[in-house]
């Protein structure tokens, strides 16, 4: 008797929402209960929508990462504080998953390979597994509809593979539906390789199977396409080539770098032929409209590859997006707002895309660092006296600075803040918001979240060509990029001479961190190049080369990061000493004066402000003494806990980490194996 295979529906929404009058978009995703076969269109189209709720479910920021986890990783890069137990390096480091006591490394995999309906990583593998064993015998479905299906899951089960790769490495390969029995008798671990392989075929056979672009644009708009699948080819050939799995990373001739180069080339190619492209904005203004004011458009929207769409309607927290209400100050409505460390203010080029002067450093003590930066400093970070709308007030100019209510001392200070904003840094995220959305309605932010967009594609190809020696191309990509928010290309948009293979790549691997902050892709870029030490911190030594050595870049290993609190001088008290002098003043980022209402906002700044610290440490251990980051080099890749082993004893732990009966693990993620798939 054939077994009955169940999907129960969670009530959730998918990648996206339900368009107003739409009851047959694939985003309604109310609770149909289960059911046993899907030999219908409307049954199939349920199935693959729940496929899509079950990877996409708790997507609300744009800063997670991990298909059906949905982490927030920020912290272990420049965007964010905050330095867990196991990487504070005052403390003892984790050898065993044990040892994490629950941070970031743990759960992912799952428990045991099995038959029953969890949503964790290979249970969804096991989801398109079924659809993929029964389509093409269903017999009340056209042949359109089950090519279309095929198509989305197929590139549904690649994106769950990958991230299973770059969680763990080595895993198994599951393209079947397996019966309990089977893994009683194994399912070894393949090579990254082969892993890599399976993947990119997964992928070649989506874009065989799917549109450009969904006839039905209304209903369908944030379904994967063809073009999506090009594009994710890109990324993960990407991250084969890059030192975290290859060892010979540093050959510009290396196999896997002309790879992902190809992949790259055709991707951008086939995208723009289909109408994708970094058109969708001209300027610095239509950067920040393309991010945020987004709400969910099908027809024009060139960037958009991957997308999570949102809805406005009240039916439901999980089918809103958390990010604006997140990211506004109190004085708007909002929770509070996102703190910017200062390394990553420093960061952001100047306006002709020069590397920023040090005489515009937060942490030399300059109040002049809101001054001509490159035009994306303005549109993702706000900062006291800009001007920051929202739907009620489209004119509101935010202060968040703060003074002390009663005498500071060594120990204790405590303050007040302007509009109670109580934020401890000098920026705040404003990148992705929306100005139009009103305040009491925050919490139900219907903005599109980009897991993919064309921006990455372009510096995805700009790397392979600087890794392949091609700096020229590589600069030319980096220049289309900035060349789009106004930033001249004198002396090539500020980037100088580079010829070098090594300085290009560097310059890639900034320039991503610039275009594409807060957007969940910084922690993946860090893990990818080795940069917290270089790749030559044991356990594991990874590469031969020291990457951060190599490309110029400081390891993040040792260091902290820090903010400043804009303070008011000289006072101390409970009402707000500034609120009649700054009448007035407030910097419009469209308006022609922009730079001259700067001026006068870093004047004000430097009459009554100056920079204090934080009474604790923003990276501190439990002692609220300050800690440095300290990442050893096993944890680039994770190893099994000890259920997963238990439940599984022909899996294997991996090198650099003990297994559940303290034993070294023996599964390597580096391999020399040649990739064969054509």
């Amino acid at each position: 008797m054939k077994k009955s295979r169940k999907l129960v529906y969670m009530g959730a929404l998918a990648i996206g929402f339900s368009l107003s009058g739409c009851s047959d978009s694939f985003l309604d995703m109310t609770n149909y209960g289960s059911y046993e076969d899907f030999d219908s269109p409307t049954r199939l189209s349920w199935y693959v929508s729940g496929l899509y709720d079950r990877y996409f479910y708790g997507y609300s920021d744009p800063r997670a990462t991990l298909i059906g986890s949905w982490q927030n990783r920020s912290n272990l890069t420049e965007e964010a504080w905050g330095v867990s137990s196991k990487l504070d390096g005052e403390n003892t480091q984790a050898s065993t998953i044990s040892d994490l006591n629950g941070n970031f490394m743990s759960g992912y995999f799952g428990t045991k390979l099995d038959t029953k309906d969890n949503n964790n990583s290979y249970s969804r593998i096991r989801q398109c597994n079924v659809l993929l064993q029964e389509v093409d015998g269903l017999k009340n479905v056209t042949d359109e509809e089950k090519r279309y299906a095929k198509g989305q899951v197929l590139f549904l089960r690649a994106m769950q593979l990958f991230d299973l790769v770059r969680t763990y490495g080595p895993v198994p390969i599951v393209t079947t539906v397996i019966n309990a029995e089977i893994t009683d008798n194994g399912y070894p671990r393949s090579s990254v390789t082969k892993c890599m392989e399976q993947i990119v075929k997964d992928l070649d056979a989506a874009a065989g199977l799917l549109p450009d672009r969904w006839p039905n644009a209304k209903v369908d708009y944030g379904r994967l396409t063809r073009i999506a699948a090009l594009a994710y080819k890109s990324r993960v050939l990407l991250t084969y080539a890059s030192p975290v799995f290859n060892k010979d990373w540093d050959n510009p001739q290396n196999q896997r770098w002309a790879l992902a180069l190809d992949a790259a080339k055709k991707a951008r190619s086939e995208a723009e032929n289909a109408g994708y492209g970094l058109g969708e904005c001209s300027d610095a203004a239509g950067w920040e409209k393309m991010m945020g004011v987004n709400n969910n458009s099908y027809s024009t929207n060139k960037e958009a590859l991957i997308v999570r769409l949102h809805s406005k309607d009240d039916t439901g927290y999980s089918k809103h997006n958390g990010w604006e209400k997140g990211i506004r100050l109190t004085s708007q409505g909002g929770n509070g707002g996102v703190p910017v460390p200062m390394g990553m203010i420093d960061l952001f080029p100047m306006a002709d895309g020069t590397q920023p002067t040090e005489d515009v450093k937060v942490a030399n003590g300059s109040m002049d660092f809101i001054l001509n930066r490159d035009p994306r400093f303005y549109r993702t970070f706000g900062f006291s006296g800009v001007k920051w709308g929202t739907k009620e007030d489209a004119d509101a100019v935010v202060w968040a600075y703060q003074w002390f209510t009663k005498e500071p001392t060594p120990e204790e200070y405590s303050t007040s803040g302007s509009d109670d904003n109580k934020i401890n840094s000098l920026c705040f995220v404003r990148k992705m918001s929306n100005a139009a959305f009103p305040e009491d309605d925050l919490d139900l932010s219907n903005t599109t979240i980009y897991e993919y967009r064309f921006a990455e594609l372009v510096l995805n190809l700009a790397e392979c060509y600087a890794a392949t020696g091609n700096s020229a191309e590589a600069i030319k990509c980096i220049g289309e990029i900035r060349a789009r928010v106004g930033i001249p290309s004198t002396n090539n948009y500020g980037l100088g001479a580079i010829n070098e293979r090594h300085q290009a790549i560097a310059a890639c691997l900034r320039e991503r961190q610039i275009e594409l902050a807060f957007e969940g892709k910084r922690s993946w870029d860090m893990w990818r190049w080795l940069l917290y030490d270089g790749g030559q911190e044991e356990p594991l030594k990874l590469s031969t080369v020291n990457t951060c050595t190599a490309l110029g870049l400081a390891p993040m290993n040792g260091t902290h990061r820090d903010t400043r609190i804009l303070a008011v001088k000289d006072y101390v008290g409970d009402a707000d000493p500034l609120a009649e002098q700054r009448a007035g003043l407030g910097a419009n980022l469209d308006s022609p004066e922009f730079q001259t209402q700067l001026q006068a906002i870093s004047a004000f700044y430097k009459a009554h402000f100056y920079f204090a610290k934080t009474l604790d440490p923003v990276d501190a251990d439990s002692n609220k003494e300050q800690v440095n980051l300290k990442w050893m080099g096993n944890y680039y890749i994770n190893g099994l806990d000890k259920t997963v082993l238990d439940n599984n004893e022909w899996l294997g732990q991996t090198i650099g980490w003990s297994d559940q009966n303290q034993n070294a693990g023996t599964i390597n993620f580096q391999d020399d194996e040649i990739f064969t798939l054509e």
